[in-house]
């Protein structure tokens, strides 16, 4: 029986020696694959060593196919041997054009991928520009919104203002009273209270009247001619 590390060089002799071997120390692979030294293990292989092939090959024969393959010829068994080598290497071409195949279109699906992550990767860009300038647009707005609200606070003290100044001035007893809110509407009905008059210069006061003189009654027998 020959034996060699390279298993093209394999010879296979279905008639094992019977010679006792010592038993090696391992895993049981398969309880029923018997050989001289026991069942085979964990640790042989059929691809270095040729006793190990041959108990497989052995095992894996019914008997039928032992009877089949006694009733052949040398030269039949060779032929059917390089008919099954032929059937092998078609299947072993077939699965390698298969697994090129299927290679080929792991590339294509890896260059998609390649450029889905392009395509992922500058959409990210995009995404973060958008979030800088939602950002932005947020502080902007909440900035003009915070004036608003403080400008709409000084308007509302204004107005409160402006309604008890008018409430002291043009209603002098409703001064204990608050001021309302709505008082300025109220106040704008109202029409604007009369400007003063300025003072007219007085007319010259005409010159008293000079006292008359008595008037003297005539005696009589004198002249009734009365003096200027």
């Amino acid at each position: 029986m020959a034996s060699s590390s390279n298993p093209s060089n394999l010879c296979l002799d279905l008639s094992l020696s019977s010679d006792p071997v010592a038993p090696r120390q391992g895993k049981v692979w398969c309880p029923s694959f018997l050989s001289s030294h026991g069942p085979l293990t964990g640790e042989d292989s059929m691809m270095t060593d040729a006793t190990t092939a041959t108990i497989v090959a052995r095992n894996l024969l019914t008997p039928k196919d032992s009877q089949l393959l006694s009733g052949r010829s040398d030269e039949l068994a060779v032929q059917e041997s390089l008919a099954l080598s032929v059937q092998c290497a078609g299947s072993v071409s077939n699965m390698g054009q298969r697994l090129l195949a299927r290679s080929r279109q792991v590339e294509s699906l890896m260059a998609e991928v390649e450029s889905l992550k392009q395509e992922i990767k500058q959409l990210k860009h995009e995404n973060r520009s958008l979030h800088v300038l939602a950002n932005n647009y947020s502080t902007g707005m909440k900035r003009k919104l915070d004036e608003l609200q403080e400008s709409e606070g000084r308007i509302q003290n204004d107005r409160q203002r402006l309604v008890a100044f008018f409430q002291r001035h043009l209603f002098p007893a409703s001064s204990s009273v608050p001021p309302r809110i709505g008082a300025l509407n109220d106040l704008s009905s109202v029409p604007p209270a009369p400007m003063p008059l300025a003072p007219m210069p007085s007319a010259p006061m005409p010159p008293a009247p000079m006292p008359s003189a008595p008037r003297v009654l005539p005696r009589s027998g004198a002249s009734r001619t009365q003096p200027l």
